[in-house]
């Protein structure tokens, strides 16, 4: 459950922070802390919507969609979108309990380019205690979280697998994927 409790709140951080004075590590660490705040003061009856408002649903919708999306009619992208982010909307929902107490410290962040960074946390719940990797990257000024790494496993990365997994069947459309996110 701890786990999926961080993919919810992996997929919250999209949140983008503008850069202004700080370094590129700073801002990575401030969009990292800046998410965990929002959802940590959050009601559990409003954390669904307090985690929606900080993700580019499309964006991270149209990664997961990987080389199949590209020859979808923009209707069944957006149709696509909208059961992605159902789908997001209802794992909150049902995790929305284990929000609270939870503590996210950065440990570390490691800059690959002057627009992507690796940030480590560890985030603790009264029961647990895991390390977990952040994605963010800067587009046009601000920083956005684009993965999330619990366990060796990349949460964006695998979402992509698994609609790959899904379109690669014989027969297989979009109609398919929605059904699974539906």
């Amino acid at each position: 459950m701890f786990r999926t409790f961080l993919i919810a709140i992996a997929l919250a951080t999209t949140a983008p922070i503008a850069v202004g004075a700080e370094t590129n590590v700073e801002s990575a660490e401030a969009l990292v802390n800046a998410a965990a705040q929002d959802i940590a003061d959050s009601e559990r009856a409003h954390v669904a919507e307090a985690v929606l408002s900080h993700i580019d649903t499309r964006a991270i919708a149209n990664f997961t969609l990987g080389r199949h999306g590209r020859a979808l009619p923009a209707a069944d992208k957006a149709r696509f979108a909208d059961s992605f982010t159902d789908f997001l909307r209802r794992q909150i929902e049902a995790n929305a309990h284990q929000f609270s107490g939870v503590e996210v410290n950065v440990i570390n962040t490691a800059a690959r380019n002057a627009r992507d960074a690796i940030v480590t946390t560890e985030v603790r719940s009264d029961t647990d205690s895991l390390r977990v990797r952040w994605r963010v990257i800067e587009r046009g000024g601000k920083w956005s979280v684009v993965d999330l790494e619990v366990a060796g496993i990349w949460l964006a990365i695998e979402q992509r697998a698994q609609v790959a997994a899904i379109l690669s069947r014989p027969g297989a459309n979009i109609e398919d994927v929605i059904a699974q996110f539906g």
